[in-house]
């Protein structure tokens, strides 16, 4: 009894449920992502990043995947002793870069109104698609 009494108020529901969402209008950037203002207080946080990944421990890594005893050696060695990455040509590539950043991010910028779109249209086929599904209710025979 009460098992029917759920599955029939998950079918009265249902048409409640299935009603399209409306979507709001994105919200406007805020100006410092449009002007790639963003990018040029990210490159100090990339040059860290950076900086910080060259310093990870890969020595016990790598000796464990060789199958073979730590060293001291192993426990010494780090990123940039094996990637062979100087530091200083690494900052410099990450803020001659931030040109490409700026850009990069300007054209995603140009290019939500159209993924929104997008991605709401993709919300609405899949909202219709499951109007469209059986009922669980529906006779079988």
């Amino acid at each position: 009894m009460r098992v029917s009494l759920l599955i029939a108020g998950l079918l009265l529901a249902a048409p409640a449920m299935a009603q399209p969402v409306p979507y709001p209008d994105a919200p406007p950037l805020p100006p410092e992502i449009a002007s790639g203002e963003f990018v040029d207080r990210a490159v100090p946080v990339l040059q860290a990043l950076s900086r910080a990944f060259l310093d990870l421990p890969v020595g016990e890594v790598q000796a464990a995947i060789e199958n073979r005893p730590v060293t001291r050696q192993d426990r010494n060695r780090r990123v940039r002793d094996v990637a062979g990455v100087d530091e200083r040509d690494l900052d410099q590539r990450i803020a001659q870069n931030s040109q490409v950043l700026k850009s990069g991010a300007q054209s995603v910028v140009r290019a939500l109104p159209v993924i929104q779109r997008a991605l709401n249209q993709a919300g609405e086929d899949v909202a219709r698609a499951v109007n469209n599904l059986p009922s669980p209710a529906y006779p079988r025979m």
